[in-house]
Order: C-alpha cells, then structure tokens, then sequence
C-alpha cells in the first residue's frame, strides 16, 4: 500500500502538451504503471477557464471524475455540462473532449486509465 499525501508530488504545467489548447492546465500524477501500479495509471487535472483537450480516443476505457468546478465533456455531436461530483466513463476508441472550455470556470478532475492505453489526437 502507498498513501500519496496531498502535499506530496509534483504538479506540472501540461500546456504545452499536444492534446491540450485554450488555456492554462495543470497534472499531477497520483499512480503510473511501473511505479507504484501495475495496472492503473490515475492522475489529477486541472484546466483554467478556456482550456480543454483537443478531440482525442484512447486505446483503454478512461473514468472522469470531476472534483470541483464546472466543465464539459463531449462525444460526436454529444456536450454535456459536468459540475463536481459528476463521473464520465468513456469506452475505448471513442473520440472525445473534455475541460473546462467555454463555461467560464476551471475545472479540475480525476482521470483513471489501463495500464498501456495510448491516446491518439485526431485532426
């Protein structure tokens, strides 16, 4: 067993990552395969008012759990406003999006994924 304390690890500025555009994010990692996993990768994001992915899929189903803040989520013609609490689960291969985009407010979640899912950026 780990206990990852809230004042432990790293938050990174992810910004600049591929996936992301219209703002500010942040991520920090809170289990990685080869780690302290074997079968889970789990992280915390936050995006600033105006930041979202881009549409992207994964080769493994991702859980979203939202923990504050108000963001959206979208699938094809889908968009759904989430709000703290709120739990998207996305199927692999589903091209989707997700972040704070254009409600106004950051938003922050909780992402878990298999072990070896690989993101792809479409467009």
């Amino acid at each position: 067993m780990q206990l990852i304390r809230s004042t432990e690890g790293d938050t990174t500025d992810r910004s600049d990552a591929e996936i992301f555009e219209g703002g500010a994010v942040w991520g920090r990692a809170l289990a990685t395969v080869g780690d302290n996993s074997t079968d889970l990768t789990v992280s915390m994001v936050h995006f600033a008012a105006g930041a979202r992915t881009k549409p992207h899929r994964h080769s493994g189903d991702q859980v979203l759990y939202v923990t504050s803040g108000i963001g959206k989520v979208g699938a094809g013609l889908e968009e759904h406003a989430v709000a703290s609490g709120d739990c998207v689960v996305i199927p692999a291969g589903e091209v989707h999006w997700h972040g704070a985009g254009d409600t106004g407010s950051p938003m922050s979640h909780i992402q878990v994924q298999p072990a070896g899912s690989q993101t792809t950026v479409e467009g």
